[in-house]
């Protein structure tokens, strides 16, 4: 996978989770809880598409550039406090 598949896979999952919002008409209700079938799996396999484009763009992406930036920060080098003072009632 690439990070243009990813992105594809991620706005794929959005597409499947907001469909049956603009259209509910292609999704008629006929269990007895009246809940929608359709609706559930086009939910449920959208997370599951976000989920995994996301995981990649994080784990390749987002992780490696969090560990540069934190290894930029000197860590061995510890920087001078001012001296204290000592809080007086004047």
């Amino acid at each position: 996978m690439n990070f243009l598949n990813a992105m594809i896979f991620a706005l794929m999952g959005t597409a499947m989770e907001v469909i049956p919002a603009l259209f509910p008409s292609w999704f008629p209700r006929s269990s007895a809880d009246q809940a929608s079938a359709r609706i559930l799996w086009l939910g449920f396999m959208g997370a599951a598409q976000i989920g995994l484009g996301a995981g990649y763009v994080i784990r390749v992406h987002v992780l490696p550039a969090f560990a540069s930036i934190i290894s930029a920060v000197p860590s061995g080098e510890s920087i001078p406090l001012p001296a204290a003072r000592a809080l007086t009632g004047n």
